[in-house]
């Protein structure tokens, strides 16, 4: 992790006082499918772990912005994420199942985009939560700059006494280069710019990570980028939770969907967590050990060690 310095962590604390003056936010259910095409397509792949996929559609369902499909896309899943996905009785709320488990969300995610209507494709990690603002400061950035993708910026989160509390998506100041990760929970795109870069590609494939490789043929291509510069994703990341995808917490997801719920001083209290780190350099505690990367590349090397980390192998 590399910690912020006091100027970014006093400009992100002063943004995030807005959010005290805004309304508490609320589900809105649509029971009837609406005609015309969605402003934005929200793709969630999943694994079998349903108790925090009702959370991430709930933090969808209380977005500002309510121009929206939400394309659910199992991995194969044999758990009851159909019935949590179809019980919220929203219309826009779309369940498709692959037949067979493919181990990435490479897969339900490019099943995702050839399902996708809107003007815009977003992704949300099915244990991400989102803030009730991120659709909108995303379609707004992306209108105003007409740009080709967009992101947040994402208060990465480990476990509780990991000190890992990170926010990843800062551009540079001479703009994205690609070589800072982009959390796919912060990330919308125009839909046409699959037809320019192609799909998602198999871990087995690339020697980068799927989501790191999707958004660096995008700086490859030319295509712009732009940042809202606000932290409205929280992503609660798996590879730092052991045997997390058999366990299956949701607890730390639901206090987090609660505190928004009830507190409009939760953004400024995250940011007061995120300086508390910071400032004080303090160390991060990570139980998951990957090794230095071979020589030369080899396509998926990581993948292995991070799925045995979440109980997946």
């Amino acid at each position: 992790m590399e910690y912020l310095s006091p100027w970014q962590l006093l400009v992100l604390a002063a943004r995030s006082l807005k959010y005290a003056t805004r309304t508490l936010p609320a589900i809105r259910i649509v029971r009837e499918e609406p005609s015309a095409e969605p402003l934005v397509s929200v793709i969630i792949a999943t694994y079998n772990w349903s108790s925090v996929l009702r959370l991430a559609i709930h933090s969808v369902l209380w977005q500002t912005e309510q121009d929206f499909e939400i394309l659910v896309v199992g991995d194969g899943c044999t758990d009851d994420s159909e019935a949590v996905a179809q019980s919220f009785g929203d219309a826009r709320v779309r369940w498709h199942n692959l037949p067979r488990n493919y181990g990435h969300q490479t897969a339900p995610n490019n099943a995702g985009l050839r399902l996708a209507r809107g003007r815009y494709i977003a992704y949300l990690g099915h244990d991400d939560i989102w803030h009730p603002e991120h659709l909108r400061t995303l379609v707004v950035a992306i209108d105003r700059s007409k740009a080709d993708f967009a992101s947040s910026l994402v208060e990465m989160i480990g476990p509780p006494g990991s000190n890992y509390r990170d926010v990843a998506g800062i551009h540079p100041k001479d703009g994205y280069d690609g070589r800072q990760a982009l959390p796919v929970s912060g990330l919308v795109h125009r839909r046409e710019v699959v037809s320019r870069i192609g799909e998602w590609k198999d871990y087995r494939e690339v020697w980068r990570n799927p989501d790191v490789d999707f958004v660096y043929r995008g700086v490859e291509a030319g295509l712009k980028f732009v940042s809202t510069e606000e932290m409205t994703v929280f992503k609660f990341n798996s590879a730092m939770r052991k045997n997390c995808y058999q366990e299956k917490p949701f607890q730390e997801q639901l206090d987090c969907v609660r505190r928004i719920e009830n507190r409009r001083t939760v953004m400024f209290e995250e940011m007061v967590d995120i300086a508390g780190v910071h400032l004080r350099r303090l160390p991060v505690k990570n139980e998951l050990v990957v090794p230095p990367p071979p020589d030369p590349h080899t396509p998926g090397w990581r993948l292995p060690f991070y799925r045995k980390f979440r109980g997946l192998d």
